[in-house]
């Protein structure tokens, strides 16, 4: 089964870390990240322009021991997240770690992705894994001191079935019926998941009845009240958001009082930031470049390992000639995977390959390997027709020039730099590519309006990426794939094959 995408690199995560003391990190569920969080030493914040910043932390002195509480934690993130709703946050990272300090979901995944207790203090499947009951907490409260409950549980999965949402809104509409006796809610299910603990019960934040009841746009709704860590209390579009701690948060106070994250979109004021000292940490991967330079200072630590986000080539599989099996075989043929990782990562990457999974999954097939033959590539193309009929080393489909748009996020070097290489290489094949750099969410507009794969697309080719739930969830293939949105509610290629969708109903 050959899917409308390449993958091309799954990046490796990098932890650039302070050895003078920093804040402990917040309690909440773990992160979604390509890269965990690098944090440098405690110093005095940047404020985006036109804002005033906060008052200035003491930096604490090398060697003395890091402090229970810290008042303020400044970091930098990489672009707005809309008002941080379970239905406005922009990007799977670092924007659904953002809203995770707002709300809970029932289920917290540890380090190894094993699920554990959150919001709910037991969670039991059947036999079969159709019926999944969960024992929910007493006492949590809502931010706006409204009382936490199993309705609002119940309440907020028929929600996202009734209101389109990539994410949750598929396993959702699995779910048969929800009932509520006293703190248990058992789930009756269509079809059996014997990954319900992990998704949706360890993804999807639980949103408070009493709020959202009667919401026809959630889109349009924008007041962000959770059981979370943190309160949002503040938001100005495209500077900066101002968490606050949650003391009554049932996990226990968070020890840093104020989270402050200035919106820095530009990767080379980011980490000229960090390495200022002007903040304190950044969600932002640490470039490949830069490796070297923060490991050779004393005052920094740096340490790796896998990532599990994936960088890809996306075709529209609706829009010819991108339609074609072969066409989309000849384009993976011509890319060489090892070279991008060498080139753009330094080699400190892990080479992409049909499967999607990562390697490091133990979900992966080792028998599925990146292909670079460009012979073959060629044969395929004159074996469609595609040929250069007018000697100005372009090939002709349908009558038409091979000339095409790769759409690639214009803060985003590293898919700037693939899409650049990637259109080196079809150009010495007859393929002619304009890389068109736009801001991250034009593409995302553009490649997933709206984050519903049943609207339209606009797009030819474009590098994208997916978070580490994708690379770790056992049907998340099928949810790729699946013709129906339903069931395939990141399909953001409108890909269609009824073997695909057969073996993903299998799974």
């Amino acid at each position: 089964m050959r899917v409308p995408a390449v993958t091309i690199v799954a990046l490796l995560g990098v932890v650039l870390a302070a050895c003078t003391p920093s804040a402990p990190a917040a309690p909440a569920p773990p992160a979604a990240t390509a890269v965990p969080l690098p944090t440098a030493a405690p110093a005095t914040p940047v404020a985006p322009a036109g804002v005033q910043p906060p008052p200035a932390k003491p930096a604490a002195a090398p060697g003395v021991a890091a402090q229970a509480s810290a008042k303020l934690l400044r970091v930098g993130t990489t672009q707005d997240e809309g008002t941080l709703t379970p239905y406005t946050y922009v990007s799977g990272y670092p924007g659904w770690n953002m809203l995770n300090l707002v709300y809970d979901t029932l289920v917290f995944l540890d380090l190894d992705n094993n699920p554990g207790p959150g919001l709910a203090t037991a969670f039991k499947g059947s036999d079969d894994a159709k019926i999944w009951s969960v024992t929910v907490r007493d006492g949590v409260k809502w931010h706006d001191g409204q009382p936490f409950s199993g309705e609002d549980v119940k309440f907020s999965f028929e929600f996202a079935a009734q209101h389109t949402h990539s994410r949750w809104t598929g396993p959702a509409k699995n779910i048969e019926r929800i009932e509520v006796q006293g703190a248990t809610v058992t789930f009756i299910l269509k079809q059996p998941v014997p990954g319900f603990a992990v998704q949706p019960l360890g993804d999807m934040p639980i949103f408070p009845k009493h709020l959202w009841q009667g919401v026809t746009d959630p889109r349009a709704f924008d007041k962000s009240i959770g059981t979370g860590p943190y309160r949002l209390v503040e938001r100005q579009p495209d500077q900066f958001y101002r968490f606050q701690a949650n003391a009554e948060y049932f996990m226990g106070r968070p020890p840093v009082e104020e989270l402050v994250m200035p919106v820095i979109k530009e990767p080379s004021t980011t980490f000229a930031a960090l390495r200022a000292g002007e903040i304190d940490a950044t969600v932002r991967p640490v470039p490949p470049e830069s490796i070297k330079e923060f490991a050779g200072q004393p005052e920094f630590q740096v340490a790796s390992g896998p990532g599990f986000a994936s960088t890809l080539l996306q075709f529209n599989a609706e829009r010819p000639p991108f339609d074609r099996r072969e066409l989309r075989q000849a384009i993976d043929l011509l890319i060489d995977k090892q070279m991008l990782v060498d080139t753009l990562l330094l080699g400190l990457g892990t080479v992409g390959n049909p499967g999607y999974l990562h390697p490091a999954s133990p979900l992966h097939d080792p028998s599925l390997k990146a292909s670079f033959d460009p012979s073959r590539a060629r044969a395929l193309l004159d074996g469609l027709g595609f040929a250069d009929t007018n000697g100005d080393g372009v090939r002709e489909a349908a009558g038409r020039p091979m000339e095409y748009t790769i759409l690639a996020g214009s803060s985003q070097p590293l898919r700037l730099r693939a899409a650049e290489l990637i259109g080196a290489a079809l150009k010495e094949a007859g393929i002619r590519i304009t890389v068109r750099p736009l801001d991250p969410t034009a593409v995302t507009a553009l490649v997933w309006k709206n984050f519903d794969v049943t609207q339209p697309r606009d797009y030819e080719m474009s590098m994208f990426g997916w978070s580490p739930p994708v690379m770790i969830h056992p049907d998340a293939l099928g949810r790729l794939v699946h013709s129906k949105p339903d069931r395939g509610p990141i399909n953001i290629g409108g890909y269609r094959d009824p073997e695909a969708d057969r073996l993903s109903d299998e799974l």
